[in-house]
């Protein structure tokens, strides 16, 4: 994974504030109306969270261990929560739209292809904890 570029590109979307994920979770729930039932009403401590996951992941790129293991034990609490497999799917499209319309003009094929990767691999490492049904489904 290109770190420099996936940096790069959250330095010109993100702000100091939830801007990035307040937006992307209105976009989620205007594109996934079934999504916003796993939410409290009030969004912001939410978009606060998924901020600074997003800023820990880059920061520990690097180390799979670390990785590994705090995806897994995030990934453990949303299945206990109902978030589905499918469901990673949206929430990858939905921030990379966001990105994108945030990043307006500057933000490149690049950035959507690193940060496609990247959210693919957190997904990957979210879902290999979750646990294993019965019927082999899950």
């Amino acid at each position: 994974m290109d770190k420099v570029l996936l940096e790069r590109s959250l330095m010109l979307v993100a702000d100091d504030d939830v801007g990035l994920t307040t937006d992307f979770y209105d976009r989620l729930f205007a594109e996934y109306p079934s999504a916003r039932a796993l939410f409290s009403s009030d969004i912001r401590p939410q978009a606060r969270m998924l901020q600074d996951a997003i800023v820990a992941v880059l920061d520990h790129l690097e180390d799979p261990t670390w990785l590994r293991a705090s995806l897994g034990a995030l990934g453990r609490r949303h299945a206990s929560w109902g978030v589905t497999p499918e469901m990673y799917n949206w929430v990858a499209s939905t921030m990379i739209a966001t990105m994108a319309d945030r990043g307006g003009a500057e933000w490149t094929d690049a950035m959507t292809d690193a940060w496609s990767e990247a959210l693919g691999a957190v997904a990957g490492m979210m879902l290999e904890a979750y646990p294993v049904r019965a019927d082999g489904l899950g």
